[in-house]
């Protein structure tokens, strides 16, 4: 049995996981494209350790940034997670976060075959020469239907996967993507969201936004790339917080207050696209942040019964 933990960015994922981490035996393992990278902390607002409160995490800083984690890898690094946990006799509680991670443990992934790395290093370092905007407008041409699945126009990497793949395939990624799908999880789960209201919502993503600023996450992204990765070579640094410290440091945003309120409008826009997916899940129980546990340890122990009754 698997239990995921879902909801929008700064709705109290943390917490209620870690809480119900204590009550059912369990390990949390991360579904977040940023938290997953071990230089990524204060723009990707991972756990702190004091937040975790002895609760065993996986996949929250445990990789560098050279390593590019699509959906794939990620589902592979989840399964495995899930299976050292399981065979421990404890419970696996995933926390997201990305939605796309979620999707695939979920639904699976489509079956694109494994590309030539040499001939996708090829054709990548031949769009290099092309703006994001320019490689956008490319793959609405070559891939519309993968294109209006892209959250972000700036999201570079997606783009180019949509791009690459039908170069070296033949066939775009929206016709993979309607196949059968693989590295799916094939147990029983049970999926719960975090509902809020707007306004609470809104207020609570307004002061993580100045907590990030203020706790030095300009001088992170400073650091990192000082480490050699920027916004043109490094997928992360394109997420909400890092892309506008960027511009923060290139001087196009002038003041601290407005990458703030830059930051804090952008988490508001990615909440509401978060809240549009989830709510399209029919498998999703939403409870507010108060009574989530409970939920989860009522479904649990029900199933437990029925299971005990066959």
């Amino acid at each position: 049995m698997v239990i995921f933990i879902l909801g929008p960015t700064a709705s109290g994922k943390t917490r209620v996981s870690v809480e119900l981490a204590k009550e059912i035996n369990g390990e949390i393992i991360g579904a977040d494209s940023v938290q997953i990278y071990r230089d990524l902390v204060i723009g990707a607002a991972s756990p702190t350790l004091e937040e975790m409160e002895g609760v065993p995490h996986h996949l929250i800083g445990t990789h560098d940034l050279k390593d590019e984690i699509s959906a794939g890898i990620y589902a592979d690094l989840a399964l495995d997670a899930i299976n050292d946990i399981n065979s421990r006799g404890k419970v696996p509680i995933i926390v997201g976060g990305t939605n796309f991670y979620v999707d695939t443990l979920i639904n699976g992934l489509s079956p694109v075959p494994e590309l030539d790395d040499v001939a996708r290093k090829d054709y990548n370092d031949s769009l290099k020469l092309f703006s994001t905007e320019e490689l956008y407008t490319k793959l609405l041409e070559t891939d519309p239907l993968w294109a209006e699945r892209i959250s972000s126009k700036n999201d570079r990497q997606r783009i180019r996967r949509g791009l690459e793949v039908f170069e070296l395939t033949g066939k775009k990624l929206s016709e993979w993507n309607s196949l059968e799908r693989v590295k799916k999880y094939p147990g029983e789960f049970f999926s719960f969201a975090i509902s809020s209201e707007r306004e609470e919502l809104y207020e609570k993503i307004n002061i993580r936004s100045k907590a990030i600023v203020k706790s030095g996450l300009v001088d992170e992204v400073r650091k990192v790339n000082s480490m050699g990765f920027n916004v043109l070579n490094c997928r992360p640094l394109n997420s909400i917080g890092y892309a506008q410290a960027d511009l923060f440091i290139k001087g196009i945003i002038p003041s601290e207050d407005e990458l703030v309120e830059t930051i804090a409008q952008n988490t508001r826009h990615l909440a509401k696209r978060q809240m549009t997916w989830l709510k399209k899940m029919d498998y999703v129980i939403w409870k507010d942040v108060c009574g989530i546990v409970k939920c989860v340890l009522e479904t649990v122990q029900n199933r437990l019964q029925d299971v005990s009754k066959k």
